[in-house]
């Protein structure tokens, strides 16, 4: 019996390969599902970033709206229009106009 101790049995070994076998399989795998999050994990940064410059880029746009709207609502946009779309002047104004 000393002799069947010492030394494991052939199925025993059978048994420990095929369960080294398994476990490199499983680590293969996970080093691939690794990669594979990786490279998705880049995209959605990367797309991350590109949305955050997006909604820099509307703020300020937003921002330009907001000021030609309160430019719009001011009287001296209103003057402006008068003058040049309606030919509208002051009472005490003199308008000169060129032939041509």
């Amino acid at each position: 019996m000393a002799g069947r101790r010492g030394r494991p049995s052939r199925s025993n070994r059978r048994g420990m390969v095929a369960i080294a076998a398994v476990v490199m399989v499983l680590l293969l795998s996970l080093l691939v599902q690794s990669q594979n999050l990786s490279a998705q994990n880049e995209k959605y940064e990367a797309r991350k970033a590109e949305l955050e410059q997006q909604k820099r880029d509307e703020e300020l746009r937003a921002e330009e709206i907001t000021k030609l709207k309160d430019y719009v609502n001011s009287p001296e946009y209103i003057e402006m229009v008068a003058r040049d779309k309606l030919g509208l002047v002051y009472s005490d104004e003199i308008l000169f106009v060129a032939e041509g």
